[in-house]
């Protein structure tokens, strides 16, 4: 069997104009997280990354505290299905700006409700892909990629809590609309690992932050 370890990156400037870039919390994750693989031993044959910036800015850092690991290889299908600003702009959109509340801890509240809202299938969130081809488009990936020769590989495939979702669903065979429940609990940089062979995927261990001391872990 092979493992394809699954890493969230780390922390994005949520609430910020860009929200697709890490903050400082999330590179001191990013760098912390590599720093613990190393010394675990656990190198990689082949590193993935997703096509936004925070992807590449996490892999960077944690390929940097693990010398003699090969370059990445950028993967569009490890995309997310929207960028938080889209959840947050459909949630204040829906709410009325007369109700939108000051707190930050009320906002992440409307923006999971707007996750679950995605997950069960609302079409109607500017700049988003609905759940059903988006969750297509990460199976149709993942059972292509199981399919490549060989065992005993260690892939690290660094991407969004979405499309994490997306991955172990379809491992574990879940509706579409279960995804907002996994999405919801993945912590930053947390791993989790599907182990596979030519067509047989098995989730192993999910939303793992044990890598991570604790008063850098974070969820969004």
């Amino acid at each position: 069997m092979s493992s394809l370890y699954l890493l969230r990156h780390g922390q994005a400037s949520f609430g910020a104009d860009d929200y697709d870039r890490l903050s400082p919390l999330g590179l001191r994750q990013a760098l912390s997280t590599g720093a613990a693989l190393a010394e675990r031993d656990l190198y990689f044959d082949q590193v993935l990354v997703g096509p936004r910036r925070r992807h590449q800015e996490t892999a960077e850092a944690v390929l940097a505290a693990m010398p003699g690991v090969a370059g990445w290889q950028r993967v569009a299908a490890l995309d997310e299905f929207a960028e938080g600003g889209a959840l947050l702009r459909s949630a204040r959109l829906r709410l009325g700006e007369q109700a939108w509340p000051d707190e930050s801890a009320a906002r992440a509240r409307l923006y999971g409700e707007e996750i679950r809202r995605w997950a069960a299938g609302a079409e109607d969130i500017a700049d988003c892909m609905p759940v059903e081809p988006f969750a297509r488009g990460v199976a149709t990936w993942l059972h292509a990629f199981i399919e490549q020769p060989g065992k005993g590989h260690r892939v690290l495939a660094v991407t969004s809590a979405g499309t994490i979702a997306a991955l172990v669903g379809e491992a574990l065979g879940l509706p579409h609309k279960r995804l907002g429940e996994l999405l919801l609990v993945l912590d930053n940089v947390a791993l989790s690992e599907l182990v596979f062979q030519p067509g047989r995927v098995s989730l192993r261990s999910f939303n793992s932050t044990h890598h991570l001391p604790a008063e850098l872990a974070s969820r969004i």
